[in-house]
């Protein structure tokens, strides 16, 4: 159908209305990689071009708009391409998004207004064209605002955090929009148009229904990659969180290259990205070594943030000279304070007399250590334990004492080591640990080659089940004795 050129330029301006209604969505959406006047003017070519191609198209036939469609699907992408900075699977994304809001927004409320407005049965001609372009630029700008509003941010979010990851999803609004593209093609075939009486019902409802799928259709799409991105902010910082954790825990070996007197070694296996296990071990004076193990109930960030809390504590009481028992009970008074989440905190402390190998510890409610004495087998240094750190206010704790030799050696660890379950749900227990510590393999193993050697036989037992809990572990040997000429304190 051909009509006067005068109708078809302003007609093609009327299309070329919508290429700019999707330029300031990708504008408003993206992040430009030029100053506002520089982008303008590139839009300003690309635009160009696409009134270029729908003068010509429309030229030939004003009631075709594939020539239309298939610029603004080209154009608009490469536009952004080249304007923008953002990953370039987020700025073909958005600007194709913006090309079928913008055309879905022509064909439904542009075309529904002007059907209400006029009743010309031959809408190609400058009054009822002129008209149409009035009602896109009222819709457009509703639009725009609605956008900028409601939306943007939320793409913004998912830009951001998928980034690259945003390839997965740039075929969904490109097989939307060609589905347009043809649903228009076939209401313009089977004469189901809005400014025709007979047809305007079946339009509003056609049209009403395929809005309703492409609104519910990015709805599911917005929300599964809101949803994706935001658990993946939550993965990045958790691993950052994670990273800050480890930094906080000595995770350098040998710890005291200086000293001759021992030798300690501990490892940390989180079951989640930060967990609430902890372990510590640091000179309190020249004669005196603290260790420390603790388990945190509960998982991820609430017990990580009430480890760094606990931890914290216990050390700070630790340096300032006191035994196991008094420290526990100071420590224990602290955390009660303000733990609304009901957290509490299983720990053992041992304090390590370098010049007489007595190790004076105190227990609140974690796992008996094992200890081997004299080259002999792994046993368990079992007393009974106080009461947990946390769980009550006004709670004193027992400290009790052994002596180490020269070659003893003490094994320390959280209930996630016994605890590990294997796909039948079996328990690891105290009984498979006790036998690997006294395995034939295990004899004669450092703290630095024993604690892997245990984790091995933690994981050969579990086969690949997931891991339920935080399993860490802490080994201490004994070597020598302080030479009695060094400089003495008394803790």
């Amino acid at each position: 159908m051909q009509v006067e050129f005068s109708v078809t330029l302003l007609w093609s301006l009327a299309n070329n209305l919508s290429f700019w209604a999707a330029a300031l969505l990708t504008n408003s959406t993206l992040t430009r990689r030029r100053n506002a006047g520089q982008t303008f003017l590139g839009w300003v070519l690309f635009a160009a071009l696409h009134l270029v191609t729908c003068v010509a198209s429309y030229s030939i036939n004003i009631t075709d708009d594939n020539i239309n469609f298939l610029s603004m699907l080209v154009l608009m992408p490469a536009a952004a391409v080249v304007l923008y900075a953002d990953e370039r699977a987020a700025r073909v994304f958005t600007s194709v998004m913006g090309a079928l809001i913008a055309n879905v927004t022509t064909f439904f409320f542009c075309g529904t207004t002007l059907s209400f407005i006029d009743n010309t049965p031959n809408p190609y001609n400058m009054r009822t064209v002129g008209i149409f372009l009035c009602i896109k630029a009222f819709w457009f700008t509703v639009m725009f605002f609605a956008y900028r509003r409601f939306v943007s941010k939320i793409v913004q979010q998912v830009i951001s955090v998928l980034g690259k990851q945003l390839k997965n999803y740039v075929p969904i609004p490109v097989y939307c929009f060609v589905a347009f593209a043809i649903v228009n093609r076939l209401t313009n075939t089977l004469g189901i148009l809005p400014g025709l009486p007979d047809t305007r019902v079946y339009f509003i409802i056609f049209y009403l229904i395929i809005c309703s799928v492409f609104v519910i259709l990015y709805y599911e799409i917005f929300s599964t990659a809101l949803w994706s991105s935001r658990a993946l902010k939550t993965e990045a910082e958790l691993n950052v969180a994670s990273n800050i954790q480890r930094d906080m825990l000595p995770n350098i070996f040998p710890a005291f290259p200086d000293r001759n007197e021992f030798d300690v070694y501990a490892t940390m296996d989180p079951a989640k990205e930060v967990g609430g296990d902890f372990y510590d071990f640091f000179m309190i004076d020249q004669t005196h070594l603290a260790i420390v193990i603790a388990d945190v109930s509960g998982k991820g960030v609430p017990a990580a943030l009430f480890m760094v809390i606990a931890k914290t504590i216990i050390r700070n009481q630790a340096q300032s000279s006191l035994s196991p028992a008094e420290i526990f009970t100071r420590a224990n008074e602290q955390l009660c304070e303000n733990n609304g989440e009901g957290l509490f905190v299983t720990a053992y402390l041992g304090i390590l007399d370098l010049r007489t190998g007595v190790l004076t510890y105190a227990n609140a409610g974690h796992n008996p250590p094992l200890i081997q004495q004299e080259g002999g087998r792994f046993e368990w240094l079992r007393l009974r334990p106080g009461f947990v750190l946390a769980g009550m206010e006004g709670m004193r704790y027992k400290e009790f004492q052994v002596t180490l030799k020269p070659g003893d050696c003490l094994f320390l660890y959280t209930d996630g080591v016994t605890e590990a379950t294997n796909a039948a749900l079996e328990l690891y227990g105290e009984k498979r640990l006790e036998a690997a510590l006294n395995a034939d393999a295990a004899k004669g193993l450092v703290p630095d080659q024993l604690l892997p050697y245990a984790k091995s036989q933690v994981d050969l037992f579990v086969s690949g089940a997931p891991q339920a809990d935080d399993i860490t572990m802490l080994g201490l040997r004994f070597c020598e004795y302080m030479p009695s000429n060094s400089k003495e304190e008394t803790l």
